[in-house]
C-alpha cells in the first residue's frame, strides 16, 4: 500500500521545488531501511517541517506531515499532533486514517511477502508478484486489498486537488495564468468597488501562488495577484474609470482582459457579462455594504479575524484587527529555553503578509502564521519579565511590563489607564493626515555634491520623501506630497497646501551643504529643525541656504509676517516633534553607520511659515561631503532612515495625544 502513496508523493514532489531532493530520498529509502536509519529520516522530517513553518511554504508543510504520519506508524510513535495539524490545514480525518492504514496493511503485506518489490515505478510487476505469493496464503486477500488501495488513493488525491498558479505572464494587452488544474467560473467569487478615480475589479478563489505577488500595468489598468491568505488567491484590477473585465477559462489557463467594443455587440456571451456588470454598478452600495459587514459578525467564529498590520511603539507591538478580539480566546503560556524566557501568545486568526519581528534592546517579539488559523505572538528575553497585555478598540497590544515588583496597585492603575489612552490604534492613525515635502524640485536643484552636477539635493530628498511616505502607509497614517515628481513649487504653497488638507503633521526633507570646499571634507552629520528665530549663527546659515529657493517668496513674506505666525503652543510642539524624530533617526541609522548628530534646532526657515500644525525640516545629511553624500543617496540608507523618521511619528503621537 505504501508504494502506491509514495508514487503519487513523488509526483506531487515535481509540483513544487523547496526540499525536493529530501522528500524524495524519503520516498525511494524510508520503508526498506533499517530501525535506525528510519529513525534519522523521521528526525529530518521534523527539521524539514519547522524550516517549511518558518518559510511560510504551507505546501511543503503538508507534504511533510503526511510523511510524519507515516513515519510515526512505522516507528509505533505517537503522531496525534502532526495528525492534528493536518485537520487544521484542510486534510479530513478519513485522508488521515488511510495513511495509516496503508502503513498497518503494508507492515502485513511484508510479513507475509517474501522479496516484494519495492520500486513505484514497476506497479505492474509488482501486482503481479503480490497475486502470487497471496494466492498461497489466502486468495481473499486479493480481493479485499485491490478496492482498499483505489480508495485510499483517491482520497488522498482528493486532498491533493488544490489549485496553484504555477506561473503568470503578460501577452499583448492581457494576463494569462496558467494552473495545475482546471478552475471554473463557478469557483470565482468576484465583486466590485467603484469610487470616483478608482475602479477594482476584485476576484478570489481557493488556491495558491507559486513565486509570491505579481503586478502587471496595462495602457489603462493594471492587474495584481497575491496571495490574500492561506487557502485564498485574489486577483485586483484597478483603473481609473470602469472598465468591463473578461475572465475566460480553458485548458488550465485563465486569460485576464478588457472587452472590447466590437465583441460586446458581437458575441451573446460578453453581452450576458456586460449586463452582469452593469447590474454590480446598481448594486455597489449593497456590496460596500456586505464587504463592511463581512467583517462585523464574528459570533459564529465563521468569519476569521485578520490581523491587518503590527506597529512597533515604546517597549510594545500594537496588532490592529479587523474585528474585536476577546480575553476567552487568547491563550497566553511561558517557556524557558536555554538563557531566554519567553511568553507564547496564541488566537484564531490570518496574518496578513509575512512574519514579523521587533527588537527592544535585547528583547524581541516575533509575530507569525503558526498554522493556517492561528496567529502566534513570541516574546522573548534574556530576563524573566512579566507581560503587558491590553485589548482595545479592534487592536491587541502586547509588551514588556516594566519595573512590576516596585509599582504600588494604585500605581499600577495610572499607568494601565495613561497606557490605554495613548495606544497608537489602526483607527486613530487613519485620521491623521501627514503632509511630506520633499525639498527644491524642477529649475531648483538645490545643493549639488559634486563637480559635475549629477548629485543634485532635489533627487535625493525626492527619493527619501517617497520611501518615508510608503513606511508611514504601511503605518496606517494618511500621507500625502507636496510633490511626487520634478516639479518646481512656490515655497508658500507648500505650507498652504498641508493647510488647505487639514493636515496634522508638516515634514520638509533636505539635504545640507558646507559653505566652502574647504569645510566640504569635515561638514557631516542629521540635523533637525523647527520654525523659531535663529539664536545660533550655524541655524541661520542653514536657513539662508534653503531660503534660497524661491526669491519671490522673500518678498512675500516680511520679518513682521514671521512674528505673526509664530505662536508658542504650535513652537513647543514642533520643537517635541523634532525631538522625537531626531532621536529616533540616530537610533535606526547608528545600528549601520557611523552617524554624526547634528541635533535639533531652530532656524526661519521660509518653508515652515504658514504651517498651521507642528512643522519640521530635516535636514538627512551633508551632500556634499564625500561619503556622506554618497551615503545619504542610496536606497539602503534611505529605509533605514524612513523608519528611523516614521518611529519619531508614533513616539511624538503617542506622547502628544
Amino acid at each position: 500500500m505504501i508504494k502506491f502513496l509514495f508514487f503519487f508523493f513523488i509526483f506531487v514532489n515535481i509540483c513544487f521545488g523547496a526540499y525536493e531532493k529530501e522528500l524524495d530520498n524519503f520516498d525511494n529509502n524510508f520503508i526498506t531501511s533499517k530501525t535506525d536509519i528510519q529513525i534519522k529520516f523521521h528526525q529530518q522530517l521534523k527539521s524539514l517541517y519547522i524550516q517549511s513553518v518558518i518559510n511560510e511554504d504551507e505546501k511543503t508543510k503538508i507534504e511533510i506531515l503526511k510523511r510524519l504520519i507515516i513515519s510515526s506508524n512505522v516507528l509505533n510513535l505517537d503522531d496525534r499532533s502532526y495528525a492534528e495539524e493536518l485537520k487544521e490545514s484542510g486534510v479530513s480525518q478519513s485522508s488521515i486514517n488511510a495513511l495509516r492504514k496503508a502503513v498497518i496493511k503494508d507492515k502485513k503485506r511484508n510479513n507475509s511477502l517474501d522479496n516484494a518489490e519495492i520500486s513505484t515505478f514497476s506497479q505492474t510487476q509488482n501486482q503481479e508478484n503480490a497475486s502470487k505469493n497471496e494466492k498461497k496464503h489466502d486468495t481473499n486477500i486479493k480481493v479485499e486489498k485491490k478496492p482498499q488501495i483505489q480508495n485510499n488513493l483517491s482520497e488522498v488525491k482528493k486532498e491533493n486537488d488544490k489549485i496553484y498558479i504555477l506561473n503568470s505572464n503578460k501577452i499583448n494587452q492581457s494576463i494569462e495564468l496558467r494552473l495545475n488544474a482546471n478552475l471554473s467560473e463557478k469557483d470565482v467569487k468576484s465583486f466590485v468597488l467603484d469610487e470616483k478615480g478608482n475602479f477594482r475589479y476584485i476576484s478570489d478563489f481557493s488556491g495558491i501562488l507559486e513565486g509570491g505577488k505579481k503586478e502587471y500595468k496595462m495602457d489603462d489598468y493594471r492587474v495584481v495577484i497575491s496571495q490574500f491568505n492561506p487557502k485564498t488567491i485574489r486577483i485586483v484590477i484597478y483603473a481609473k474609470e470602469r472598465i468591463p473585465i473578461v475572465f475566460d477559462f480553458n485548458d488550465k489557463k485563465i486569460k485576464i482582459s478588457k472587452q472590447s467594443n466590437i465583441a460586446i455587440k458581437n458575441t451573446k456571451k460578453e453581452i450576458q457579462v456586460t449586463q452582469k456588470d452593469l447590474t454590480k454598478k446598481q448594486e455597489i452600495k449593497p456590496i460596500k455594504a456586505q464587504v463592511s459587514q463581512e467583517k462585523k459578525p464574528r459570533q459564529d467564529k465563521k468569519d476569521p479575524l485578520y490581523v491587518l498590520d503590527v506597529d512597533k511603539i515604546s517597549n510594545s507591538v500594537i496588532l490592529n484587527l479587523s474585528d474585536n478580539l476577546s480575553d476567552d480566546e487568547i491563550s497566553i503560556f511561558s517557556s524557558k529555553e536555554q538563557k531566554f524566557f519567553r511568553q507564547i501568545v496564541s488566537f484564531k486568526g490570518v496574518l496578513e503578509g509575512n512574519r514579523k519581528n521587533f527588537t527592544f534592546g535585547k528583547n524581541n517579539i516575533t509575530v507569525t502564521q503558526y498554522n493556517p488559523k492561528t496567529v502566534r505572538v513570541v516574546l522573548s528575553s534574556p530576563k524573566d519579565f512579566n507581560i503587558f497585555k491590553n485589548l482595545e478598540d479592534k487592536s491587541l497590544t502586547l509588551g514588556f511590563q516594566k519595573d512590576v515588583k516596585k509599582t504600588s496597585n494604585s500605581d499600577d492603575k495610572k499607568n494601565k489607564n495613561n497606557n490605554n489612552k495613548n495606544i497608537l490604534t489602526h483607527n486613530f492613525k487613519s485620521k491623521k493626515i501627514i503632509v511630506i515635502d520633499a525639498g527644491h524640485g524642477g529649475k531648483d536643484s538645490g545643493a549639488l555634491g559634486n563637480k559635475q552636477g549629477t548629485l543634485k539635493e532635489k533627487n535625493v530628498v525626492l527619493s527619501a520623501a517617497l520611501k518615508l511616505g510608503n513606511e508611514l502607509k504601511k503605518r496606517g497614517y494618511r500621507v500625502l506630497y507636496t510633490r511626487s515628481t520634478d516639479q518646481f513649487i512656490n515655497l508658500r504653497d507648500r505650507t498652504k497646501f498641508a493647510n488647505d488638507k487639514r493636515a496634522d503633521l508638516f515634514i520638509s526633507v533636505h539635504a545640507n551643504a558646507a559653505p566652502n570646499a574647504k569645510k566640504a571634507k569635515s561638514a557631516e552629520g542629521v540635523e533637525t529643525f523647527f520654525l523659531s528665530p535663529a539664536r545660533s549663527e550655524r541655524s541661520k546659515k542653514a536657513a539662508e541656504k534653503e531660503n534660497q529657493g524661491d526669491f519671490e517668496e522673500i518678498n512675500y513674506f516680511s520679518k513682521q509676517s514671521i512674528l505673526n505666525f509664530l505662536n508658542r503652543e504650535k513652537i513647543v510642539a514642533s520643537n517635541k516633534l523634532a525631538i522625537d524624530v531626531q532621536k529616533n533617526i540616530l537610533t535606526q541609522t547608528r545600528k549601520k553607520y557611523k552617524i554624526v548628530d547634528g541635533g535639533v534646532r531652530e532656524a526661519p526657515f521660509w518653508v515652515l511659515v504658514g504651517a498651521q500644525m507642528p512643522a519640521i525640516l530635516i535636514e538627512i545629511g551633508y551632500i556634499t561631503h564625500p561619503n556622506e553624500g554618497q551615503r545619504i543617496a542610496s536606497k539602503t540608507f534611505q529605509d533605514i532612515l524612513a523608519k528611523g523618521i516614521a518611529d519619531g511619528v508614533d513616539s511624538y503621537f503617542y506622547h502628544n495625544r
